[in-house]
């Protein structure tokens, strides 16, 4: 294997920029794009979310010859096919529902190799004389997309994967690269194995996805459950998963009939029907999906805001990656699971019923390890990189129930008793719900049949109610005070722990259980959830609509899913910094060239509207993006904006009252929301004077808003280039240390904002 070419980190980030409008690498991802481009296999465990299809994009846009992606799905190619040639790739799909025109039109553009990406599926590479085909072909490498498919110990395990094996012994000059988004290492090391993969670069990214907010609760009145979140996210997309085909369509059905927009999918639909589901999912034409997981790894939208595990999953791969379909564009997102003990028993059923005896034991052992999360009494995000091999260091996560509710503990040491003596009276050989009835004085034929009713515990807990006391029980169970020992007969049995709670030589705290619902009109507080963390900066609400909508429209023009138009994050950029030309919109996040130009002067003719139509907006929006991010005190605002030069006794060097009033123009006009090349036409000066009129102005202490000219991730990468210079902000080391991605204006721009941050004095 070798790399015909030598690629330098001006051609990669200018390609980054020019065709993704992306500005800067997320983790990973530029060593992945490095080790491709220099002819190396590469295996890469990369979390939904993490860019995995850039990785191997970018580098297919520039090497010679044609990518072949391997890919599971024919709705997920054709996504990422859509996808890729708005950004300005050439590529195309091979698959059963192209026709024969097409065949041959894929077919000349592969021999005069002018595509850059190629996707098949594993049963076509499987084709003998597709293989004979791909070897006429000038291939740069090929990708393997949901690579854990081809290990039986993964959760998606595919029998057409194994055939993959044969890519290294028939094509052996040719580097081969795979990604997945949910792989532990034991699976990663079958993985490479399988693919007989040649001194791989390996890269296992973090599996934390902090804008992924976790969250389980006690099934209740599960409809009624259901419907009051989705009070909380009113228009915003979602995927309930429900693990039979009955159950969706009776949940779908239910949402129906509350006209909430939802839409049933499983494996017994036909295939024309479950297309149609999709496309009306991806065209936002649907908010919600009720699903089995057959509706799994077809899914690239990327505005997914929740996704509610109504039953339990059988697995944590399974659940990971199904969680994984929210908030793909970064921005916040909840995960919700309803976990009740009766769906322990249906899941144990499912996993009898696998042929195989390994099998049987490994579904068995997967699915003990799920009840563990539902159960615990930790944190949830510490648990989940546990089980994919990674500590988070961090106490508290604060974006799970567990560490949002860690102050909401309340002492229970005397409910804990009562329930242990219940226990322990009736020798261990019962489950919850029985004693909970015995706590509660229940008349039911059990508890006559074992005179349960004559036990001191019977009824010394019907001052609460059976919701209550199950709450309690699955906290000790949890805590670990409480077992259960064989999953098909869950009685519940006595450890040490509780035997020292019951000698008062312990105490016991649990999180206070939540308001159960006992009638439709009773207010809920799942709707009124918030995550407390990852928050959406603020952005104008009602230009964000009117983007979408002109989003909506060129979408269907095109025949296209909104979100391959542009993201929910770049609407919301939009949305943030007002671009008002050619110059700031395209620093806006995800925004390239071959975008700008068939989408850009329409979404600026909506932005400047809205701009002349509501400036209190964009005024009132500019201040609190200020206030958050502690770019001025309260004062300091006022003070800019009424433009008053009066210094206090710790302002800059530069006292504003030396300011001439040409310096003072410029601020007016960048004030009113004007940008450099605005005030340059306006003020008929160069570029560079306005930007020493800005320095000086931000060295007077006078408000200069970076929101105007850089996005968070661009100025925190300059940052690190200007530390080259230590403590001082020189412009020539940050320069060189960029490696060309930086300019000198941009630098001096930049310097503005850091001197404050860094308090450095000027050069």
């Amino acid at each position: 294997m070798f790399s015909e070419q030598h690629y330098n980190s001006e051609q990669i980030y200018s390609t980054l920029s020019s065709i993704f409008g992306f500005r800067s690498f997320r983790p990973h991802q530029e060593e992945i794009v490095q080790a491709i481009l220099q002819g190396r296999d590469v295996f890469a465990v990369m979390p939904t979310g993490g860019g995995k299809s850039l990785c191997y994009q970018l580098p297919a846009r520039m090497m010679q010859g044609v990518c072949v992606v391997v890919s599971p799905l024919i709705s997920l190619m054709k996504d990422q096919v859509d996808a890729a040639r708005i950004n300005g790739l050439s590529a195309a799909t091979l698959n059963s529902t192209i026709s024969a025109e097409e065949k041959n039109a894929i077919g000349v553009a592969l021999r005069q190799n002018r595509l850059d990406l190629l996707y098949i599926s594993p049963e076509r590479f499987n084709s003998e004389y597709f293989i004979s085909r791909l070897k006429t072909l000038r291939i740069s490498f090929f990708a393997i997309d949901e690579a854990h498919c081809i290990s039986e110990w993964g959760h998606d395990f595919r029998p057409d994967y194994l055939e993959l094996s044969k890519i290294v012994h028939e094509f052996p000059s040719i580097p081969v690269t795979a990604f997945t988004a949910t792989a532990t290492p034991h699976v990663t090391d079958d993985i490479v194995k399988r693919l007989c993969l040649r001194n791989p670069h390996l890269t296992r990214a973090s599996f934390n996805r902090p804008n992924l907010f976790y969250r389980v609760m006690v099934k209740q009145d599960l409809d009624v459950q259901i419907r009051s979140f989705l009070a909380g996210h009113s228009g915003e997309s979602g995927i309930i998963y429900r693990n039979s085909r009955k159950k969706v369509e009776a949940t779908a059905e239910m949402l129906q009939v509350f006209g909430i927009s939802a839409k049933s999918y499983h494996a017994g639909m036909s295939d024309v029907d479950r297309h149609a589901v999709q496309e009306a999912f991806s065209r936002d034409e649907c908010s919600i999906i009720v699903a089995t997981i057959a509706f799994g790894m077809g899914i690239d939208k990327s505005n997914v805001r929740f996704v509610i595990h109504a039953d339990l999953p059988k697995n944590i791969e399974g659940y990971y990656q199904e969680t994984g379909r929210a908030g793909r564009d970064g921005e916040p997102a909840e995960c919700l699971l309803f976990f009740g003990r009766q769906d322990i028993a249906q899941q144990l059923r499912f996993a009898d019923e696998i042929e195989t005896e390994q099998a049987r034991n490994i579904a068995k052992e997967q699915l003990k390890q799920m009840i563990r999360f539902a159960e615990q009494n930790n944190c949830r995000r510490v648990a989940l990189l546990k089980y994919f091999g990674e500590t988070f260091s961090k106490q508290n996560c604060n974006s799970c129930d567990i560490c949002v509710d860690s102050h909401n503990l309340e002492e229970a040491t005397i409910p804990a008793q009562k329930i242990l003596s219940a226990i322990y009276r009736t020798k261990e050989s019962f489950g919850a719900i029985h004693i909970t009835d015995i706590l509660v004085g229940a008349n039911t034929e059990k508890i006559r049949q074992f005179k349960h009713d004559k036990l001191p515990t019977y009824g010394v807990g019907k001052d609460k109610p059976k919701n209550y006391w199950r709450a309690v029980i699955d906290a000790l169970i949890a805590q670990k005070i409480v077992k259960i020992e064989d999953m098909l007969r869950p009685i519940l049995k006595l450890t040490d722990e509780a035997v020292l709670i019951l000698r008062n030589q312990k105490k016991f705290l649990m999180r206070k259980p939540h308001e159960y619902i006992s009638a439709e009109n009773k207010i809920n507080r799942i709707s009124s959830m918030k995550i407390p963390s990852y928050e959406i900066k603020p952005f104008s609400e009602p230009l964000f609509i009117k983007l979408r909508e002109l989003r909506t429209e060129l979408a269907r023009a095109e025949n296209v899913p909104p979100y391959i138009v542009f993201s929910d994050r770049t609407l919301h950029e939009m949305a943030r910094y007002f671009p008002r030309n050619a110059e700031t919109f395209q620093q806006v996040h995800g925004v390239g060239r071959n975008k700008y130009a068939a989408y850009g002067q329409r979404f600026l003719e909506v932005i400047n509207k809205f701009c002349e139509q509501n400036p209190d907006e964009m005024k009132s929006l500019r201040f609190k993006r200020q206030f958050e991010q502690n770019y001025e005190t309260s004062a300091q605002i006022s003070r800019s904006s009424q433009l008053s030069l009066s210094t206090s006794s710790s302002a800059s060097p530069l006292s504003t009252t030396a300011l001439s009033s040409s310096f003072l123009e410029t601020y007016r006009l960048f004030q009113q929301g004007k940008t450099i090349d605005e005030i340059v036409i306006e003020r008929k000066l160069t570029r560079g004077t306005i930007i020493t009129h800005l320095e000086k102005l931000g060295e007077s202490g006078l408000e200069i808003s970076v929101d105007l000219f850089f996005v968070p991730e661009r100025l925190a990468q300059i940052k690190e280039w200007f530390s080259a210079s230590g403590d001082n902000l020189f412009l020539k080391p940050a320069v060189e240390a960029s490696g060309g991605k930086l300019d000198f204006e941009e630098a001096r721009l930049a310097r503005i904002f850091l001197r404050n941050s860094l308090q450095v004095n000027q050069e």
